[in-house]
């Protein structure tokens, strides 16, 4: 496994793979429910009931791994949310500072979590509701067709779309090879108009694994990089053209939470500079490959997504959004782009020799 993908495991969900599956999952939901209304009326929780809810279609693929930080953190979140907090961690939890997540994402994926937790238990009974009166299959159609909006062209017909699995973590979603992860409590909290944007921005994620070349991404970390960045970067506009500020202030509503993701937006341009130089030396043999790619994980934060962000945002305003929607899939046709738009727009433009690097490593893949 790539070392950038392994540090950044807390926030990309496991690979399933799935010979046949329903569109949507909510069986994860069902046990959540199950074992904190137990909770929340001060009984205990049963072996067989914890047994359901590890063999549930999201959660148990975190009690399969070798490694239990999730399953673990998702579980004492549930008892310091839904019951007692024996051990009284809430509030050192919910403490942890800015800098601290910022420099800590097992801290960070605590503090969302029992945030998130915090939250449904504070509009429990709307939530379950909502699970059982909303119409998911309507979001999903209306969500391609902001993803055809977006790409400016029909969906591609013989691309089949990944399952939606609903449950409770914290309050994001992703797409990972052969299934969609949703938070149900994001899609409760935010508007009609926010989820479909939200979903269309997921449904990217997922189409645009059928155009890229595995063969790049896989390569190498620095690969890996290079395209998370562009894919990130893309999606965003779909979601969050109102800005960070907003998007994660609705979205999550953590004051410190905000401030980070504005403030890593805000310094995209520094840390473009600062990951052009590490891939120059690297390139010249100046730092071994370990080296780059421990201040690449320093760098692209949040899964690339500020950075990318940022790039994008570049892109639009110089007036190259069509080309870049046109090879949605191409991430050296992102950065030619950016470098394009970041002239016009008078920002940190990459050197030629970088330019020249990424070419050679992009050309046997993108033409």
């Amino acid at each position: 496994m790539n070392k950038i993908f392994s540090i950044i495991i807390l926030f990309l969900y496991a690979n399933i793979n799935l010979l046949s599956a329903q569109s949507i999952d909510l069986s994860s939901v069902d046990e959540f429910f199950n074992i904190t209304t137990r909770l929340r009326e001060g009984k205990n929780v049963s072996e067989e009931q914890w047994r359901n809810f590890d063999s549930s279609m999201v959660y148990k693929v975190y009690v399969n791994r070798e490694d239990k930080t999730v399953i673990n953190t998702v579980k004492s979140s549930i008892d310091i949310a839904f019951g007692k907090d024996i051990m009284n961690m809430k509030d050192s939890i919910l403490n942890i500072s800015q800098e601290q997540m910022d420099n800590n994402k097992l801290l960070m994926f605590k503090k969302l979590v029992l945030s998130n937790y915090l939250d449904i238990n504070k509009n429990y009974d709307a939530i379950k509701e909502f699970r059982e009166t909303y119409d998911f299959n309507a979001l999903i159609e209306k969500s391609k067709q902001r993803l055809s909006t977006f790409l400016n062209k029909p969906i591609d017909t013989t691309v089949v779309f990944s399952p939606v699995y609903f449950f409770f973590i914290n309050a994001d979603g992703k797409t990972k090879e052969n299934v969609i992860y949703i938070d149900l409590n994001l899609v409760y909290k935010i508007t009609e108009e926010q989820r479909i944007d939200f979903f269309a921005h997921e449904f990217f994620h997922n189409y645009r694994e059928n155009f890229e070349n595995h063969d790049f991404n896989y390569k190498s970390d620095l690969n890996s990089a290079i395209d998370l960045i562009s894919n990130e970067g893309i999606a965003d506009l779909i979601d969050k053209t109102d800005g960070y500020k907003k998007y994660y202030t609705d979205m999550i509503g953590l004051p410190d939470m905000v401030e980070l993701m504005v403030k890593l937006y805000n310094q995209a341009d520094k840390d473009l500079e600062r990951l052009q130089n590490s891939i120059i030396k690297y390139s010249k043999n100046e730092i071994t490959e370990d080296e780059m790619v421990d201040d690449i994980i320093d760098i692209v934060k949040i899964n690339g997504h500020p950075i990318g962000f940022f790039m994008a945002n570049q892109i639009v305003k110089a007036g190259y959004k069509d080309e870049m929607i046109n090879e949605f899939y191409n991430p050296y046709k992102f950065y030619y782009l950016y470098n394009k738009a970041a002239k016009k727009n008078n920002v940190f433009q990459f050197s030629n020799e970088f330019m020249a690097y990424l070419r050679s490593i992009t050309k046997d893949y993108y033409h």
